[in-house]
């Protein structure tokens, strides 16, 4: 892990110190071309952002809307389409100061079936959340904000023996920081922190349908491996006339990009990746 840091490092300072030279090409670090991921700016009006993970577009000035990939990409493998949308306000951009509020959902079912018995389960997250940036200078930004995901699904096992049905809620809390630097027009040092401070108990309703009469199940889970979870990630993104290139490695826990979703530090060791291609036109 230190080892592909030291690289990401090594990597941004040369590129960022190639691009100090004044460059006519439009680049993605001007006063008007913001950083838009865990920032509080959103695409201006009829503007267009396509990426690896996510694809957006600038109905006005100040509301852009946005779909994830990868939900649609496990839509396709699992055979049943995840639907998702996302909708980000920019209602406020003043001077050195911008606020944003979004909301969105995402939608899917997962089926496994063995036999001639099947269980699917179908899930629903509602993300919203709030942000700001601040303007320090011209080439210093800080972003902080929070996000709250709601996690509903429910679960069908049928036909067989001991059929179950029941419903989960659970609910995440997230928090971020962000310092930008602008080395260059075409460079910008970013510098991330994510924690999860509070996690909801897992709420399990449901029954058990055997031979016997149906039995109602209520059960709390506590999910203390999630709470605490945090992540510290230096990175950079590189800005050409349309292609835009996120890097970044951190330590920590893996937060997945858009819903709130953490994945555990021991899945990946400790390593908290940053990585994203994408071009603006």
């Amino acid at each position: 892990m230190h080892r592909l840091l030291l690289v990401a490092i090594v990597v941004g300072f040369i590129l960022g110190g190639s691009g100090f030279a004044p460059s006519s090409a439009r680049a993605y670090h001007t006063y008007e071309e913001r950083l838009l991921d865990s920032t509080a700016y959103s695409l201006q009006r009829r503007r267009v952002r396509l990426g690896l993970f996510k694809l957006s577009y600038g109905i006005i000035d100040q509301l852009q809307v946005t779909t994830y990939t990868m939900p649609w990409l496990l839509g396709l493998i699992f055979e049943d389409v995840a639907p998702n949308i996302e909708l980000k306000s920019t209602f406020y951009n003043r001077k050195r100061l911008a606020l944003s509020a979004s909301l969105g959902f995402l939608s899917g079912t997962i089926e496994q079936v063995e036999g001639v018995e099947s269980t699917k389960v179908r899930y629903f997250l509602t993300p919203a959340s709030l942000a700001a940036s601040v303007r320090i200078n011209s080439d210093v930004s800080t972003h902080i904000g929070g996000i709250f995901t709601g996690v509903s699904g429910d679960v069908d096992t049928s036909p067989g023996a001991n059929d179950i049905a029941g419903s989960t809620v659970v609910d995440i809390l997230q928090f971020w920081g962000m310092v930008e630097w602008r080395l260059s027009r075409v460079v910008a040092f970013t510098f991330t922190v994510r924690w999860v401070p509070w996690v909801s108990d897992i709420i399990v309703r449901g029954s058990l349908d055997s031979e016997n009469p149906d039995i109602g199940i209520g059960l709390t889970v506590e999910l203390i491996d999630l709470t605490n979870t945090f992540a510290v990630i230096p990175g950079f993104v590189f800005s050409w006339k349309r292609t835009n290139i996120r890097l970044g490695v951190g330590y920590g826990d893996f937060f997945v990009q858009g819903f709130a979703l953490v994945v555990p530090r021991d899945v990946l060791s400790g390593v908290s990746p940053e990585f994203d291609v994408f071009v603006r036109f």
